[in-house]
């Protein structure tokens, strides 16, 4: 297990990145580095990636550098920044994946070389964490590359794993933080309204339904998914999630009548939804092939 080694020079270093402009703030060994734009908050049209920190590391004899990677995209009043960690063997991996699946596209894209020496200076580490940012940017705009699995991993899919095993386990309260990271993450990348995203919405309304006094943070999930499909007509998780809102909303002395009027036009009278899976069925057969 990695662990920060101990410092061993006082405050910060600076680093100007000629090449665009900024200056990196950078702790000495063990420490970290800051770098970003101040000013208004701007609105791009699709996610932007900026390597916000970087931290020398230790893991056994090794050292590495672990870079924090901040996913901007604003999404209606949400300014808020989703981040990952990943060292350069992380970015390595990613590159030969992807060179694998798709060569053509990936043998114009820059990619930053491995070096044997002068890893840990200021300025390389300003200069291959602006490489990285745009290595980010370039392989986003290749949609076949958003969709495969080495990106996805790269980005959150390892996290939905990992809870689904855990609530494979009936282990909720570890599964949710990992959800959490996971849905920031995905709003940020391919969107809210994608099907992913509520599929992960809905893992963390079955995961919060399952602890003590999790239902109001149910609701919160359930209400934002059922928002996104109230106008799919075919998506499965239609019909469980307005029965579910409807025993939350009942449960939380919330007004329900709306849902249970929108739901008789989904029943037919008499018969009802007699071998419907739930949405707990649901969500763990969807999670099971991510």
């Amino acid at each position: 297990m990695a662990s920060l080694l101990t410092v061993t020079t006082g405050g910060w270093d600076s680093v100007h990145d000629r090449g665009s402009g900024r200056n990196f703030k950078i702790y000495g060994e063990a420490d970290s580095y800051h770098s970003g734009d101040s000013g208004l908050p701007s609105k791009p049209s699709k996610p932007s990636f900026s390597v916000t920190s970087a931290k020398t590391m230790k893991d056994g004899h090794k050292k590495f550098v672990l870079y924090t990677i901040a996913i901007n995209r604003n999404i209606g009043s949400d300014s808020s920044q989703a981040t990952i960690e990943k060292r350069y063997s992380d970015f390595l991996d990613l590159h030969k994946q992807l060179a694998g699946l798709f060569p053509q596209t990936m043998e114009q894209i820059f990619f930053p070389r491995k070096v044997l020496t002068g890893n840990f200076r200021l300025q390389f580490i300003a200069e291959r964490s602006r490489a990285f940012e745009q290595y980010l940017s370039h392989i986003f705009s290749h949609e076949e590359v958003q969709s495969s699995i080495p990106f996805q991993d790269f980005f959150y899919a390892m996290d939905i794993r990992r809870a689904y095993k855990f609530m494979s386990e009936r282990r909720f309260q570890e599964a949710i933080p990992l959800l959490q990271n996971a849905s920031h993450i995905q709003a940020k990348l391919i969107g809210e309204d994608h099907p992913d995203t509520v599929v992960t919405f809905c893992g963390l309304v079955v995961a919060y339904m399952s602890i003590e006094e999790g239902e109001a943070h149910a609701l919160g999930y359930a209400e934002s998914a059922f928002r996104i499909i109230r106008e799919a007509q075919n998506s499965p998780f239609k019909i469980p999630l307005i029965q579910t809102l409807i025993g939350v909303r009942w449960r939380l002395n919330k007004e329900k009548r709306d849902l249970e009027t929108l739901l008789a036009t989904y029943v037919r009278p008499g018969i009802g939804p007699v071998d419907m899976p739930t949405l707990e069925d649901l969500v763990m057969q969807s999670l099971s092939h991510i």
